[in-house]
């Protein structure tokens, strides 16, 4: 590929801090991909002394592949057979690597962190349940009034500012962080004692372990040159480790994209950047502004907008391509409105469904969509919903894999441990916990001397032991069979698809099977390694996958998500949906400039994600909460040049056989329409609330149009006082209580 000179420059500069800004599409990935193929042919640098550090799997396997291709070698499966070829990986995934690497070496009581090599990595669920317990059973408090989730936010907020269980005394200042420190302190109790480390955790080990000196000298004598895409995300741990490990060096190039920085929500630091130029205060900065994906007029509006923020780099994006004319603005009178509309748009469109993707600010707006595109026959998904792994069936098989890998997991052991059910129930449970509690004891030894405990009956002391029996010839399982045959022979020796399908319908039980399925579908990858590095390897794995790589590229469908999902993602056509004050920006961002601005960076990341068309909407009334919202139009659309956006004839939509009561062969006349649609444009701003509606009777007569937010449009065809019957456009006709319907007349 050939470079341009920005990019050539940065290739080149090997030796010595090098800061890299690089906005959408300026091939900052190809940039440094060659970085590391002339470090390897023309440096004679060795692969084993390059580490790559990114954020998403999705990036990091991308690294991997180009890598390989420009090198001339294959691409290895992990970085745990990266030999002769840099480490690649994603931060966590690199941390985990390094940890099992130390400890391998050292005991816990040396490195003073209490983690054995065969830990294993809570997830969000995992932590709130050990949470819950904490609160319920050794705080006596009650969830509603403290729940387990405010909790664990404030719990991971303190690890990523480095504030142990133990120094978070100190930031007791209310009720809420008293018992936040409590249960931190048993938290992490429970995480010692289960050999477990969360999310946060394995940043936070890793940083302990790399400020003992003769570790630290070790790896950063193993990789002499770091480089770390998307540096704009880090928080404050990442940095640290970072700036640990190119200490002795300062060999280190970073990529800082300021105007795509959305994560503060996730502890990014915008003030790493600061951080950066006082440590590195020689480093080199080079500007990658030529953008390689969108049209110009994409990229003069995306300018247009990020300009008005103040903090950040100035810059000028650019792009030598030409194509396309205007930014179509769909200005609809409501939301449903607004969701038909792209619809039919996509409908009309020559090409692929795949080449659309319709983005919104958050998860709950994609229903109206999901509903119009349902009735115009059209596939799609939606991205970041239900993920694969937070199903049922395949949280209850990973835990039985969990626990298998390491018997001390008791949040897994609890799990699984009734399920399928053996008659193990609560009370049984919570006499073990007590033995466990008192007596320092774990699961497997509870078990294997369960006829020692009389507070439990005989028929609890059989069931215990006989789950027991079973769960010993997992584990010996476990040593001879690959963890794709270890699925098969759980499922098979318990029952479990019997058990998850029963009682369901024929579609349901399919998809529950499915997922077992593809399950062992994705254990298979891990064959041909030994038995319990196969299992140990795909549940580090497991941890690590996020629900964009669960997307099935196999079908043609229109992909939805929220702008956040699609940071790194690029598409013929966009459309960028609910562009209303109050909602985008959100109404928590209004008030304070940071969060403000943040918005605006997440608006650069939509605009920036559409290589040829883009179209902006938004609706001058919405329903919500049983009562009809307006707000005014987005800031970020009024920050526009007018002479960029064009907008889209309703007129077009509505003469297309789009009419309110097409159905019933009534047209939708020109001045009825116009006094509709005006009547929308009042920008004013009503806040949700809950409630009834209480219409006054008075306005509905027969034969009136009225306007339902679920049925959209109808005649008032009976009328009795408060009853009526209305023949809507797509159903047949619903007898309702106008009274309390929420509807209204139009």
């Amino acid at each position: 590929m050939q470079l341009n000179p920005k990019q050539e420059e940065a290739k080149n500069k090997i030796e010595w801090p090098l800061l890299i800004i690089a906005w959408a599409w300026s091939w900052k990935t190809a940039t440094l991909t060659a970085r590391v193929e002339y470090m390897i042919r023309d440096k004679w640098i060795s692969a084993q002394n390059i580490m790559m550090v990114t954020f998403t799997n999705k990036a990091a396997t991308e690294m991997r592949e180009r890598v390989a291709r420009v090198l001339w070698v294959e691409k290895p499966r992990s970085i745990y057979a990266a030999w002769n070829f840099p480490l690649i990986g994603t931060f966590h995934s690199i941390w985990i690597y390094i940890l099992k690497d130390v400890l391998s070496k050292y005991s816990s009581e040396e490195l003073q962190i209490w983690l054995k090599k065969d830990f294993v990595i809570y997830d969000e669920q995992d932590k709130l349940s050990v949470l819950k317990n904490i609160l319920k059973n050794r705080l006596n408090l009650d969830e509603k009034e403290f729940p387990a989730r405010q909790i664990a936010f404030y719990i991971s907020n303190a690890k990523n500012s480095l504030i142990t269980a133990k120094w978070y005394e100190k930031e007791v200042d209310s009720t809420i962080k008293e018992v936040v420190y409590k249960a931190y302190l048993e938290y992490e109790k429970d995480l010692i004692s289960n050999n477990a480390i969360d999310f946060d955790d394995i940043l936070i080990k890793t940083y302990a372990v790399l400020r003992i000196s003769r570790i630290l000298e070790s790896y950063q004598e193993k990789y002499k040159y770091l480089m770390v895409d998307e540096y704009q995300d880090t928080n404050l741990v990442q940095y640290e480790i970072v700036k640990l490990l190119a200490t002795k060096y300062k060999n280190l190039a970073v990529v800082w994209d300021d105007s795509q920085s959305i994560y503060s929500w996730r502890w990014a630091d915008m003030r790493n950047i600061i951080n950066f130029k006082k440590d590195y205060n020689d480093a080199l900065i080079i500007k990658l502004e030529q953008n390689y994906r969108s049209t110009k007029k994409i990229i003069a509006w995306a300018n247009a907008v990020i300009a008005k923020n103040n903090s950040g780099i100035k810059k000028e994006l650019w792009t030598e391509n030409d194509e396309w004319t205007h930014i179509q603005y769909i200005e609809a009178p409501d939301d449903k409105t607004e969701a038909s509309i792209i619809t039919q748009i996509i409908k009309e469109k020559e090409g692929n469904y795949i080449d659309n993707l319709i983005l919104y600010r958050t998860n709950a707006q994609s229903r109206k969509i999901e509903e119009s595109l349902l009735m115009a026959n059209i596939p799609y998904r939606v991205i970041g919903w239900m993920k694969f792994y937070d199903r049922a069936e395949i949280k209850d098989l990973l835990a039985y894999l969990r626990v298998i890998h390491n018997p001390n997991d008791t949040v897994s052991m609890k799990r699984i441990i009734n399920t399928p059910t053996r008659k193990i129930w609560a009370k049984s449970i919570e006499v073990m916990d007590n033995y466990k509690e008192n007596f320092y004891l774990t699961y497997p030894q509870i078990m294997e001397n369960i006829d020692e405990i009389e507070e439990l009956n005989s028929w609890a002391r059989w069931a215990i032991k006989a789950f027991n029996e079973l769960f010993e010839d997992l584990v010996k399982s476990s040593h001879t069979k690959l963890v794709s045959e270890l699925i098969i022979e759980i499922v098979r020796v318990t029952k479990y698809d019997e058990y998850i399908t029963s009682g369901l319908w024929q579609e349901e039980k399919d998809s529950k099977l499915e997922n077992i399925d593809e399950l062992v579908n994705v254990a298979t990858q891990y064959n041909g390694m030994e038995a319990r590095e196969s299992l140990a390897l795909f549940l580090e794995e497991i941890s690590l996958i996020t629900d964009m790589e669960t997307k099935d590229e196999r079908s043609d469908y229109v992909t939805l998500m929220t702008i956040h999902t699609s940071k790194w993602l690029e598409q013929k056509r966009v459309f960028l949906t609910w562009l209303e004050e109050w909602l985008f920006p959100s109404f928590r961002s209004i008030s304070e400039v940071a969060a403000l601005e943040e918005e605006r960076r997440l608006m650069y990341v939509a605009m920036t994600r559409a290589r040829e068309e883009l179209y902006i909407s938004r609706a001058s009334e919405r329903f919500n909460f049983w009562d009809y919202v307006r707000n005014p139009e987005s800031r970020f659309i009024k920050e526009i040049p007018k002479d960029h956006i064009e907008n889209y004839d309703l007129w077009n939509f509505a003469n297309k056989g789009n009419s309110y009561f097409s159905s019933n062969k009534l047209s939708w006349n020109s001045e009825w329409f116009s006094g509709f649609n005006n009547s929308f444009w009042n920008e004013t701003f009503s806040k949700p609330k809950i409630k009834l509606a209480n219409n006054d009777l008075s306005q509905f007569a027969l034969w009136d149009r009225v306007n339902h937010p679920k049925f959209w449009n109808g005649i008032i065809t009976w009328l009795s006082w408060e009853l009526a019957t209305i023949a809507f456009t797509w159903k047949w006709a619903i007898k309702m209580n106008i009274k309390i319907a929420p509807i209204r007349k139009v």
